[in-house]
């Protein structure tokens, strides 16, 4: 009966409060097979362009980075890999930190049409103004799949490691036409993501001329001993700036680490050596947008409800302010060199600049 009454009230709420909405054009990139239904969880052997026409609405009257969201799919379209390309570069004009091109890689058990949800989410909560690609790789669309619970882990290990390549060649195209890239990995995706950046050589080479402007790791499920070896000692050739970002309570990074039998590289947000060149920031008590119950129950790990977190890769990281205006602006403790834990009820309210100051016309779009 509480339960019922408490979302009796949210909904009711939710119906009072005034709604925000906004359409956008996303840039889809998938190296899922497709059949006349729409795409499987297999790997393909080419990868598929599209846009996704999105509709967002924000309820409840609170800040956006804050605020309940959804978001629907409103149309979408084929095209080949030139017109894809001859549309991204028309949107990829804006040479500010704002207008970077946003590239989302999601994490495992995620549908395409979730992953554009979870991007959609993301740019928003950041107030992110540039392009929105998602580069989809092939998932079990539930995280418990028969015969055993860990099947659809395990089949989407399997994917995530067949990924990289098809990636490797979407990055190389966003980086040979859009002023800058701004690279977004969640969880498994962050192994699609170090897979395409670092284990591709042509891509490496390539990013080493022309780095990406900024690479947020988020709660990164590979093993911890494999990033520290084989991963970050490359990930400044590869981008500008690198921001790893986790917390103590993530259930299913800790799941993760019971059926690989090894530590996630998430825990090194926590404790651990200094990674020389990461920045390394503990999100554990840092602002969330979850829903009621999940922030109860839930495992903290999800990036789209992350808004502390986000305002801190979006407004310092990928603004390029210098990483001691965590402190500076009373968002974050320094824990030593290189390290930071966000502070309860403290969250990054704009774009800092070299001076630590906001950017003018920097905060979150309403």
């Amino acid at each position: 009966m509480i339960l019922a009454a408490l979302v009796g009230a949210m909904l009711a709420g939710g119906a009072r409060a005034p709604a925000d909405t906004v359409r956008d054009t996303v840039f889809v990139a998938s190296n899922r097979r497709r059949v006349a239904t729409g795409f499987t969880r297999a790997v393909a052997d080419s990868t598929w362009y599209g846009l996704y026409v999105t509709q967002l609405v924000t309820r409840g009257g609170k800040e956006r980075a804050l605020a309940p969201m959804t978001v629907q799919r409103v149309d979408s379209a084929t095209l080949t890999p030139d017109e894809w390309r001859a549309r991204l570069v028309a949107a990829s004009r804006d040479t500010s930190a704002r207008g970077a091109t946003l590239l989302y890689v999601h994490g495992y058990s995620t549908s395409p049409g979730r992953a554009v949800s979870q991007a959609v989410q993301v740019k928003a909560r950041a107030g992110h103004a540039g392009p929105l690609v998602v580069f989809s790789w092939p998932t079990h669309d539930r995280f418990v799949t028969m015969p055993t619970p860990s099947r659809a882990y395990t089949d989407d290990a399997a994917a995530a490691a067949r990924s990289g390549g098809a990636l490797a060649a979407v990055i190389r195209m966003i980086d040979s036409v859009a002023p800058s890239t701004v690279l977004v990995a969640h969880s498994m995706g962050s192994r699609v993501a170090l897979l395409a950046t670092i284990g591709d050589s042509a891509t490496h080479r390539q990013l080493a001329a022309h780095p990406l402007r900024a690479f947020g790791i988020f709660s990164p499920d590979v093993g911890a001993d494999r990033f520290r070896d084989d991963y970050a000692p490359h990930l400044r050739d590869v981008a500008g700036r690198v921001a790893l970002y986790s917390t103590s309570n993530d259930y299913l990074l800790a799941a993760s680490t019971m059926v690989n039998r090894e530590r996630r590289a998430g825990r090194y947000a926590l404790r651990g050596p200094v990674l020389e060149g990461i920045e390394l920031v503990d999100v554990t008590r840092g602002a969330r947008a979850d829903p009621v119950m999940l922030r109860l129950l839930g495992p903290r790990h999800a990036v789209r409800w992350a808004s502390a977190a986000l305002a801190d890769f979006f407004g310092i990281v990928v603004a390029g302010a210098p990483a001691a205006c965590r402190t500076a602006s009373g968002e974050a403790t320094a824990l030593g060199e290189g390290r930071w834990q966000l502070r309860p009820r403290a969250m990054l309210e704009a774009r800092l600049d070299a001076s630590c100051l906001p950017q003018h016309g920097a905060g979150p779009a309403r």
